[in-house]
């Protein structure tokens, strides 16, 4: 892409890989179906930078909570509810889909400082009665004024080898 589209050109490195770690890596993009190993290192370096951000308490943060739970099981609707309106400011907008007759599928988006994204997150997930729970955490800094989707990401600082 050239940058009158708005993207940047792509660099292109060497990496030299063999082995079972190749292997294993090329069974990886197969499995993911990335196009090629450019695209799977590409997914990789954005997930490996998202966590860094994410590891941070203070930054801010998004995240998706998948809970799986039968709501017969003892009030678990209300105790769930309850702490989603306990914490108004950090859950955007919820989910609910009926996967059977007894089990129910949840789905929370929630947002604020990444630690207290995992705290509202993991009691949310230890909630008596919830089989199932996961919590995927992604970083979401604070639009800046005159902020586009079309500005080019921050440049990243090479360390000297």
């Amino acid at each position: 892409m050239s940058r009158e589209s708005g993207k940047e050109p792509l660099v292109r490195f060497s990496v030299a890989v063999g082995g079972e770690l190749l292997e294993r890596f090329d069974d990886y993009c197969d499995e993911h179906r990335y196009a090629n190993r450019s695209e799977a290192v590409r997914g990789l370096m954005r997930s490996a930078l998202i966590a860094e951000t994410v590891a941070s308490d203070d930054e801010p943060a998004m995240g998706v909570v998948t809970l799986i739970y039968d709501h017969h099981s003892g009030q678990i609707s209300e105790r769930l509810t309850e702490l989603q309106h306990d914490h108004l400011e950090k859950v955007v907008t919820t989910t609910h889909v009926h996967l059977d007759h007894r089990r129910c599928l949840e789905v929370i988006l929630l947002k604020g400082r990444a630690r207290e994204v995992r705290l509202l997150a993991d009691s949310l997930i230890g909630t008596k009665g919830v089989e199932m729970g996961k919590l995927v955490l992604a970083g979401a800094h604070p639009p800046e004024a005159g902020h586009s989707h079309d500005q080019k990401p921050p440049k990243i600082k090479r360390k000297e080898r």
